[in-house]
């Protein structure tokens, strides 16, 4: 154990010394041991978040354990951190609902056992922790609490470039593709169809980007032929459009026309202007399509055959059949995970996503000079990290901003606190604050690994003195005490809030 902490903190200083470390740099999801007391715990993960004042940073490590007792989640706020990663917090108190004891924590530097030194200090790609715990009614000397893990930057939580960025090679954008890298007996007659799949410079209102995509329809040897593009790879087996051996498809060998991935959102958004050839309305043929699957490390295809059964290969799937406006703009259409009941406990490998110009294939116009067409933008993963609710004891608090107010004395072992969160991966941490005498409620989800982003509550005490923090939405990029005024903004019929540079749509969600 030793050598291995002798590497890592030498690694962590050769880091620091190249360049100063920001809170931003080292927040987080960190994997790797805990030990107690010299005796491995096994693999842990814990968390980085920035704090709830400038500088400082939330450690959280999750359901603690100790001799069997389960211990509660550890959280502590307002940790500084210097240029070289080092990080101190004073010696604070924490409760320990699970088992309603107070135990005070000091974050240790330059602790010595044996001829050896164990530190707190963190980078950008891994992080040492050196915790003192002591409960006097329960120990009868203080245990030591030493974590060792590297940072876990995953990609794997969301679709690359689902903005359609950068530059195109072989006719077709970084992490998607179309009939010019088509397979299947049939490829060779499409792959020349690349007029099919453009980079169009129509983007959607509030982007960042410069890039949107433009499918549109074709007739191609007499046969109408629907705009589509995947993450996947298409295979072309037949000249028939609704022929089954037609299909955009995932296969864990087929490298570089597959995503990796291992999250679980609730839901995917993406922005879309769907310009149909026929403009009736009511003709229910106009319709576009979006569909994702969720799968297993296994070959999956959209659509499936007739002859194959991938019931124990779906985990999830999201599919909409949408129509235009009436102004034939841009609009924002998201649409709910539905996860497979029998699958749940798999381990999601592989994200197959399709677009196309029609849900029905071969559908749409079919005259010769009036095709369908749509564009597509910004495709994002949802991760839901709303509170559902928190109580204190029998009693539900209601938040107004995030923020609820408790008509008592700040006190972090006198009730109860439940928290429940509403996301399919999003899990709460409570911590107590006793600087600004308050209780702060962290939300995050699977997608913290990657974004950063998180969600924070707070819990007022009147009787107390406490901060005026203004909690938003935030990733590792801003800091929690942002105070930037909102406005509204309509924009082809649909309300937005602009709050600076960062736009969220009527019903609260982040879409710029």
């Amino acid at each position: 154990m030793k050598k291995i902490f002798t590497v890592l903190v030498a690694g962590l200083m050769i880091s620091a010394q190249a360049f100063a470390v920001t809170t931003k740099d080292v927040c987080g999801q960190f994997n790797g041991e805990l030990w107690i007391d010299w005796d491995s715990y096994g693999s842990k993960s814990v968390y980085l978040l920035p704090g709830t004042t400038e500088n400082t940073l939330t450690f959280v490590l999750p359901d603690f354990s100790f001799l069997g007792g389960k211990l509660g989640n550890i959280v502590l706020p307002n940790i500084s951190m210097d240029a070289d990663g080092k990080l101190s917090l004073k010696e604070t108190s924490l409760y320990l609902d699970s088992i309603n004891l107070r135990a005070s924590i000091k974050m240790l530097n330059n602790y010595e056992d044996e001829g050896e030194t164990y530190n707190s200090i963190v980078s950008a790609t891994q992080a040492q922790i050196t915790l003192e715990i002591a409960e006097p009614k329960t120990l009868p000397m203080p245990i030591i609490v030493i974590f060792e893990g590297q940072a876990l930057r995953s990609n794997n939580y969301a679709l690359p470039n689902g903005g359609f960025e950068g530059q195109w090679v072989n006719n077709e954008p970084a992490a998607w593709h179309s009939f010019a890298s088509a397979t299947g007996d049939y490829a060779n007659f499409v792959k020349g169809n690349t007029q099919q799949f453009v980079a169009s410079n129509d983007v959607r209102p509030g982007s960042e980007g410069t890039q949107s995509i433009l499918l549109s329809s074709n007739i191609l040897f007499g046969v109408k032929a629907n705009g589509n593009c995947t993450n996947g790879q298409i295979n072309a087996g037949s000249m028939t459009a609704d022929n089954p051996a037609n299909y955009n498809f995932s296969d864990p060998k087929n490298t570089g026309f597959n995503t990796p991935f291992q999250g679980r959102p609730d839901s995917i958004a993406f922005w879309a202007k769907y310009l149909p050839a026929d403009k009736n309305p009511n003709n229910e043929v106009n319709k576009a399509r979006m569909s994702t699957f969720i799968t297993t490390n296994a070959r999956y295809q959209d659509p499936e055959h007739p002859d194959s059964v991938y019931t124990d290969t779906k985990i999830a799937a999201a599919v909409m059949n949408y129509s235009a406006t009436a102004d034939m703009g841009w609009q924002r259409i998201s649409v709910p995970f539905a996860y497979y009941p029998n699958n749940l406990d798999k381990q999601p490998a592989y994200i197959l996503t399709t677009f196309t110009t029609n849900h029905v294939p071969g559908g749409g116009s079919s005259e010769k000079g009036k095709l369908d067409s749509v564009y597509i933008d910004d495709v994002e993963l949802i991760y839901n990290k709303t509170l559902k609710s928190f109580s204190i004891g029998e009693n539900a608090l209601q938040f107004n901003q995030r923020v609820a107010t408790v008509n008592e004395e700040f006190c972090d072992s006198c009730a109860d606190y439940v928290a429940a969160a509403e996301g399919k991966t999003a899990q709460t941490f409570i911590g107590f604050d006793a600087t600004h005498k308050c209780i702060h409620v962290y939300v995050i989800a699977d997608d913290f690994a990657q974004s950063g982003a998180y969600k924070l509550y707070r819990v007022e005490f009147s009787n107390s003195q406490t901060d005026d923090l203004d909690p938003i939405d935030q990733g590792v990029e801003n800091l929690l005490h942002n105070t930037i005024s909102s406005e509204k903004v309509l924009l082809n019929g649909q309300l937005f809030i602009r709050r600076g540079d960062v736009w969220f749509n009527a019903a609260g969600i982040r879409v710029k």
